[in-house]
């Protein structure tokens, strides 16, 4: 058999365009029967459906907005909090609440990717009401051209992060930010993927249009009630303005927010949890506060960060020094026929590569 040659001009680019999830092969995502999970993990594996069915099943129904319409159905699934217990999450004993510094991208056989923060899938956090699934069957019926398996996410107007044709899913955790040591703190920043990086003091703070809302959560002394004043932390981010890429679909959906206290304390926020366009509440948002019962904070520093739908008071960061938004680290997925082509790619190159030498 005589493969045609693809000139170096012309492969460069194609497998470039592969990998990056641009080229016109990628239009139509390849069909995926298994899926990796990787990263931040005991037991790395790949997932099949048989793998999924020996887990337990649960079925949800959901309604989200799409470009096409809202979409009504009925998802049966494995929870995606199961799964990566079932992998083991990688925790630091010596790290106060490690787990809530890491979050997990899932991405499509096209390279379109969602993330979710672990404390949003944790029932401890914020993960107690209808789980996100990689769900296997929608109304009864096998996914189809959606792949064998598709994440979702009940709480979401938008159906952003329905990833179908799941491909891969990866736990990561923040990187360490650089901080002082402690101390009571007297302002913070805002910087990363924005188009300008700010500074907020009380005074700033105090200056803008605010909320305040009672809240309940659980803290290793007992359950604190409390009413909180402050910004609605989405506030805080439109101000600064989110960077994103015009050519990537939903490009907001695979960023990451990373707040940190004076003492290096760090939580993860998945950006689609503060956007009232996803799953931001904007009746009880996230929000920095700078009073609680009335009366401005001390101890905690002048802001901290108050989550009120979390059961656990872990993402309520204290002392707050920094806000850093991120990109999640890309994947690149290689199932079925998109590892086919990948391959096929390869060989062309290197029977091309002979040919030159």
């Amino acid at each position: 058999m005589h493969l045609p040659v693809i000139p170096r001009s012309r492969l460069r680019p194609a497998l470039a365009a592969l990998l990056l999830g641009t080229s016109s092969l990628l239009h139509a995502a390849p069909t995926t029967s298994e899926f990796s999970l990787s990263g931040d993990v005991l037991n790395p594996g790949t997932y099949q459906l048989d793998d999924l069915l020996a887990l337990p099943a649960v079925s949800e129904s959901v309604s989200y907005g799409t470009g096409h319409g809202p979409v009504s159905a009925e998802f049966t699934g494995a929870s995606l909090w199961s799964l990566l217990q079932a992998a083991g999450i990688k925790v630091d004993a010596a790290v106060k609440n490690d787990l809530i510094s890491k979050y997990v991208v899932a991405t499509g056989s096209d390279g379109y990717r969602a993330v979710y923060s672990i404390a949003e899938l944790s029932p401890q956090f914020g993960g107690s009401g209808t789980p996100a699934l990689v769900a296997y069957t929608m109304d009864g019926a096998a996914l189809g051209s959606s792949g064998f398996a598709r994440t979702t996410a009940p709480g979401d107007a938008a159906g952003g992060r329905y990833v179908s044709n799941l491909a891969s899913l990866q736990v990561f955790d923040a990187p360490a930010a650089a901080v002082s040591g402690g101390g009571v703190s007297s302002a913070f920043t805002l910087d990363g993927t924005v188009s300008t990086a700010l500074s907020f003091d009380l005074a700033a703070l105090q200056s803008m249009s605010t909320v305040t809302e009672a809240v309940s959560y659980v803290t290793s002394k007992g359950t604190v009630s409390a009413t909180f004043t402050g910004v609605p932390l989405w506030s805080l981010l439109t101000m600064a303005g989110i960077v994103s890429d015009p050519d990537v679909k939903n490009d907001l959906l695979g960023k990451v927010l990373i707040a940190t206290g004076s003492d290096g304390y760090q939580a993860v926020f998945s950006l689609a949890e503060l956007d009232p366009a996803f799953g931001g509440n904007a009746s009880l948002p996230i929000m920095v506060a700078f009073e609680m019962d009335g009366a401005l904070l001390t101890d905690d520093g002048f802001a901290r960060l108050v989550v009120p739908e979390d059961i656990a008071g872990g993402r309520y960061v204290s002392n707050l020094v920094s806000l850093q938004l991120i990109d999640a680290p890309r994947a690149v997925p290689v199932p079925g026929t998109l590892g086919l082509a990948v391959l096929g790619l390869g060989l062309l190159g290197r029977r091309r590569a002979r040919r030159l030498h």
